[in-house]
């Protein structure tokens, strides 16, 4: 019976993507989706369907439901638990007016540039640079959102291309500030900094580069294609106006307060304060706190000013109900495809084809672009088959450092290709686009990426 569990997994996930192609509610497909896929491994004699961390209950099919409690606890208190935080912090920011005051500030010498193309390519440099501190791809265009996204749109950027780069403005999760990099050191044996250092930089640089001047041409190109076919929504300038006339209003030192979480991520952390290291959410929690104090001490109305601060639980919520909970079902999805059997017979068809260490890596990373594709989320794809890298590293008899840094960057740079992933339902919301409209827009220049990186990983192997 375990012999064709593979296949029925297959009907399964083609009828994923039509859910998801019918516009049917992603998480729902894909909880039933991942629900259906272990409930076939249990029917087909799988005895432990649970991933890592799991106990069972005692009773397989409640095994089922224990594997969604699972994947949404570790979520929760990993990845899921940093997007909170980065999300209520960004909307506290935009509550206060202090993320307008330095969009207002920064406005008027960026004007100066005479390609507002090349700023929105330094732009996804400078996510890139954050990255080494912010981790979570979804918290980052949180932040750029509501301070850089109203300059782009501002020097005349159209707002689909700002939203394009914006969502795809990290696509590398750096050790040892990144949970996804410390987990991929880990599973090779080798420490986050020598995994940096060794690995990580001389791949990121290059393919980095490649995807700037990708991003470049292509939004160039797109924004005046569109333009001239009429297809292009055109920017709320309004709204820029309306943000710059409330900053003029607030103190310049407010401009300060959004950028309190990234000057604490940079100075402490392993590479730079070695003994005080911060983590993502407790800088943001820190700003947050730091940002209420100096409001309250400037407009001394402490009852607006804890109403104002209250606004960090609102955007936490709001990021559970648009970005979290679809990590959850996400990973449940994930678990099912490998307790089914799907992914071992795809490494296994690569195996003996003779596709050797790199081949095999290709195929695996192509499995985890398409789960992450289809998901929305790269994390729940790579954390639930980076395990098999040693394993597989070991029969080809090469190190798992390679491949375990293949599926990361696939993972990483297919994320901005999902119509469903958090962050491109962020930036289309703000931006006034359908997801579809952003991804339009990302895939050459995230392909490209993917394409240098793991051809370069490939070649080290």
């Amino acid at each position: 019976m375990q012999a064709v569990l593979p296949y029925v997994a297959i009907a399964v996930v083609f009828l994923t993507c039509w859910g998801i192609y019918k516009k049917l509610n992603v998480n729902i497909v894909l909880l039933f989706a991942g629900l259906a896929l272990n409930l076939l491994a249990v029917i087909g004699g799988v005895d432990n369907i649970l991933p890592r961390g799991g106990k069972t209950t005692g009773f397989i099919y409640f095994d089922i439901f224990e594997s969604l409690r699972t994947v949404a606890r570790q979520q929760c208190f990993t990845t899921g638990f940093i997007i909170f935080v980065a999300g209520g912090f960004a909307a506290y920011m935009d509550k206060m007016g202090a993320s307008d005051k330095l969009v207002t500030i920064c406005l008027n010498p960026l004007k100066k540039l005479r390609n507002p193309y090349l700023l929105l390519g330094l732009v996804f440099l400078m996510g890139h640079i954050f990255g080494l501190v912010v981790t979570s791809a979804a918290g980052l265009a949180s932040l750029l959102i509501v301070s850089i996204y109203p300059i782009l749109v501002g020097l005349g950027v159209s707002t689909v291309a700002a939203a394009a780069v914006i969502g795809s403005a990290l696509l590398f999760s750096y050790a040892p500030s990144s949970a996804i990099g410390v987990i991929t050191a880990n599973t090779s044996g080798i420490d986050p900094m020598t995994y940096l250092i060794k690995y990580q930089v001389p791949i990121a640089i290059p393919s980095v580069l490649c995807a700037f001047v990708a991003h470049i041409v292509v939004q160039k190109y797109l924004d005046a294609k569109d333009a001239k076919e009429g297809r292009l929504v055109q920017a709320d300038l309004s709204q820029v106006a309306a943000k710059q006339n409330r900053a003029a209003s607030i103190p310049g030192y407010y401009a300060i307060l959004p950028l309190v979480p990234l000057v604490l991520l940079f100075i402490f952390n392993k590479m730079v304060y070695k003994t005080i290291v911060l983590d993502v959410a407790t800088a943001m929690f820190m700003g947050w706190v730091f940002a209420i104090i100096v409001d309250l001490l400037t407009r001394r109305d402490i009852h607006a000013v804890f109403a104002d601060g209250f606004a960090m639980f609102r955007g936490m919520g709001n990021m559970l109900t648009n970005v979290v909970g679809l990590i959850f079902v996400a990973a449940l999805f994930a678990n099912g495809l490998q307790t089914t059997g799907l992914l071992g017979l795809l490494i296994d068809c690569a195996k003996n084809a003779g596709l050797g260490a790199a081949g095999t890596g290709l195929v695996m990373s192509g499995v985890i672009a398409l789960v992450t594709i289809l998901t929305g989320s790269g994390v729940a794809s790579f954390t639930s088959l980076v395990p098999l890298a040693p394993a597989i590293a070991q029969s080809f008899g090469v190190a798992p450092t390679e491949l375990a840094m293949m599926l990361q960057l696939a993972s990483e740079c297919a994320r901005p290709l999902s119509p469903v992933a958090g962050v491109i339902i962020i930036v289309a919301g703000f931006a006034g686009v359908s997801p579809m409209a952003v991804v339009r827009r990302t895939w050459i220049p995230c392909t490209i990426c993917g394409v240098v990186g793991l051809s370069i990983t490939a070649f080290m192997m």
